[in-house]
């Protein structure tokens, strides 16, 4: 008898990730009885026990934490083989899966998926926006194909390609004492009360560390959530702020804000595409790099390094 079939790991990868046998035949279009028995036929197959039942919850039992490691890895076996099918359709269907920081993909990448769009439309992407550690871990579990960040990662189990740099800038209110001048220092303007994001986010750990190796410290009167919250407040005059120059990339000053540049102090960082060292570059894949490098010419030669693997 065969030990199991792929239909047997895919409801229980479901049935694990999902907490419960209802969900998880909701999810497979199948009912609870017939989750049941696809359970009990793996696990009379393999002559283990795979799953305690409790009420409202299920655990994997030592046997099935290690099942249930390779049902993943198996499932992802079979997605890549689905894609590299699919790719013989030379880009008529398929899915992208894109994660992207908040900051890029309000302010740099909306063009860059509306022209994705534009040019394969039978193709659907996805696009998961979180923090750059959310979605590190996505790419790393195979959740998503890949990852716009604005942080380099140090892993060498993800492949990293520069995209473009991008520089900081102070921002104050239209009528703010600073907005006569056209530059200020950190340690100026750190001595006016300060909007940031909040501290686990990759803009504030950045800028953070950037300036504790200068030994400025600054520190948030204030902290909102997103960078359009940010400038609706800097706008009332009161509070100022430190954000991605494309954040600010055609405000004026009749717009209520002056960006400032930082004098003494280069506060740039780089964003990156990652993705899996081992992950199969599938053509959806392969078409965004390449709108990557259609929109940063001066990445071009980073993202060929390696050309042989994408």
């Amino acid at each position: 008898m065969t030990p199991w079939t792929i239909e047997q790991l895919r409801t229980l990868v479901e049935v694990v990730n999902t907490g419960s046998f209802t969900r998880a035949g909701e999810a497979l279009n199948l009912s609870q009885p017939a989750v049941s028995m696809q359970i009990r036929s793996l696990e009379r197959n393999l002559g283990v026990t795979l799953l305690e039942r409790r009420p409202r919850r299920v655990l994997l039992t030592d046997a099935g934490r290690i099942v249930f490691g390779y049902a993943g890895k198996l499932s992802h076996l079979e997605a890549e083989c689905r894609a590299e099918l699919a790719d013989l359709g030379a880009l008529r269907g398929g899915t992208l899966r894109l994660g992207a920081g908040a900051t890029p993909s309000i302010f740099t990448l909306a063009a860059v998926f509306a022209e994705f769009y534009r040019r394969w439309p039978d193709v659907e992407l996805k696009v998961q926006i979180g923090r750059t550690s959310e979605l590190v871990a996505g790419v790393l579990k195979d959740d998503l194909d890949m990852a716009i960040v604005s942080s380099g990662i140090q892993m060498d189990s993800l492949d990293q390609r520069p995209i473009y740099q991008e520089s900081c800038v102070a921002i104050v209110g239209a009528t703010h004492a600073l907005a006569a001048s056209e530059t200020v220092s950190v340690r100026e303007l750190a001595r006016y009360p300060l909007v940031m994001l909040p501290a686990e986010s990759g803009l504030r750990r950045f800028l953070e560390n950037e300036l504790a190796r200068r030994e400025i410290v600054i520190t948030a009167s204030m902290e909102l959530a997103s960078l359009e919250a940010i400038k609706e407040v800097v706008r009332s005059g009161v509070l100022v702020s430190i954000v991605p120059e494309t954040a600010v990339g055609g405000e004026t000053v009749s717009g209520g804000i002056k960006a400032l540049g930082l004098s003494g102090v280069d506060l740039r960082r780089q964003t990156v595409a990652v993705r899996r060292s081992d992950k199969y570059v599938s053509e959806a894949m392969r078409a965004f790099y390449g709108l990557l490098e259609e929109r940063w010419p001066d990445s071009r030669s980073a993202l060929e390094q390696g050309r042989g693997r994408v």
